[in-house]
C-alpha cells in the first residue's frame, strides 16, 4: 500500500552493511541516537508482519512516541544494564507505560532476573510532581499488570503522595496472591509490610509481616485472622510452643531482651527475657505474654 512517506522500502530485501534484512539499519560507532524521529501523530512506527497478513498501518495513532504491532510482540525492549523499556508521561493524564489486553493475556507484563531500583532521571521527567499513572494495565479478562522476579520486585509502585498502587475489577479480586510453595509457616526473612499468601491443603493463609529480619533475628509474621486483629494475641507463658512463642521471641530480639534461640519453644530464657522486658515496659511482670505484654512488644519503640 503506497504511503506519503519521505523515505519508503518496498519490494525484496537487499544485502547492506546494516543488519540482515531490514527495512531500515544504522549501526555507527559514534551515533547518540539510533533513530530520531519526530511526527504529528506518531514518532516511530514499527509493524511486524507474518508471510500473507497485511498491515493495518492506517489506523489512527495519535500522538504517540513509539508504536510498536507483531504477531507476538509488539515493542520488545532488553536492557543490558537498567531497563529494556522505560516510559514517562509528561503531559496531561498521559501514563508512563500503557498496556491494553483485547484477550486474556496480560496488559502489561515485566520481568526482572536481578534484584535492581535504578534511579531515574531528575528534572521534568522524575517522579517528584508527576500526578498521572506510572503504569496503567488493563484487560478484558485476564491480568491488567503481571510481574515476575527471580529475587527483586516483580511490580514495584511508588508514589509521593497518592497511592503506590491501586486495583480495581468489576467482578473479580482486586488482587491476587498466588499462594507460596511454603507449607508450614512464614520464612526467616521479611520487610515489614510485606503479605503472604501460604496454601494448606484446598485452604489459603494470610500473612503479614510486622518486624523485619535482623542479623540477631528472624522476621516476625502476624497471621491475617478475618475476626479479630492480625497481630500475635495468645497468652503465652512458659512450655508453649509455636509460631506465636517464635515471633514474641524475635520482638523480645529486637527490643534487646535476648530469649536465647529464637525456635518457637518458651524455656526458661525465653521466660526470663519476658520478666525483664516486662519489667522494663512498667507492665505486670509475671512471665506471661498477654494482651498487654504483646501491645508493648508491638507497640513500644
Amino acid at each position: 500500500m503506497p504511503h506519503e512517506d519521505q523515505f519508503t522500502a518496498t519490494g525484496p530485501s537487499f544485502t547492506g552493511a546494516g543488519f540482515p534484512r531490514a527495512g531500515f539499519s544504522t549501526h555507527s560507532t559514534d551515533t547518540v541516537y539510533g533513530v530520531n524521529a519526530v511526527g504529528t501523530f506518531c514518532g516511530v512506527y514499527g509493524e511486524s508482519l507474518a508471510p500473507g497478513d497485511e498491515s493495518d498501518r492506517q489506523a489512527a495513532r495519535d500522538l504517540i512516541g513509539v508504536v510498536g504491532e507483531g504477531n507476538t510482540y509488539g515493542v520488545f525492549g532488553r536492557g543490558r544494564t537498567l531497563a529494556g523499556v522505560v516510559g514517562f508521561g509528561r503531559r496531561g493524564d498521559s501514563g508512563g507505560v500503557f498496556g491494553v489486553s483485547m484477550s486474556s493475556a496480560p496488559g502489561v507484563v515485566g520481568q526482572s532476573r536481578i534484584d535492581f531500583r535504578f534511579a531515574l532521571p531528575t528534572g521534568d521527567s522524575a517522579t517528584d510532581g508527576g500526578s498521572a499513572i506510572g503504569v496503567l494495565g488493563e484487560s478484558g479478562s485476564g491480568t491488567g499488570v503481571s510481574g515476575e522476579s527471580s529475587q527483586g520486585a516483580g511490580v514495584s509502585g511508588n508514589s509521593t503522595s497518592g497511592h503506590g498502587g491501586e486495583f480495581s475489577s468489576d467482578q473479580a479480586a482486586q488482587i491476587h496472591l498466588a499462594p507460596s510453595r511454603l507449607t508450614a509457616s512464614p520464612p526467616d526473612t521479611g520487610q515489614a509490610g510485606d503479605l503472604l499468601a501460604i496454601q494448606r491443603g484446598a485452604f489459603a493463609t494470610l500473612w503479614f509481616c510486622v518486624l523485619p529480619q535482623a542479623d540477631d533475628r528472624p522476621a516476625v509474621w502476624g497471621k491475617v485472622h478475618l475476626d479479630r486483629p492480625s497481630v500475635p494475641s495468645p497468652t503465652l507463658e512458659q512450655g508453649a510452643q509455636g509460631q506465636d512463642v517464635k515471633n514474641a521471641q524475635g520482638l523480645l530480639a529486637a527490643h534487646g531482651h535476648d530469649p536465647g534461640p529464637i525456635d518457637g519453644i518458651f524455656g526458661p530464657q525465653t521466660d526470663a527475657a519476658t520478666r525483664s522486658f516486662q519489667e522494663e515496659a512498667g507492665i505486670v511482670v509475671d512471665g506471661q505474654i498477654g494482651p498487654q505484654t504483646w501491645n508493648a512488644l508491638l507497640n513500644q519503640f
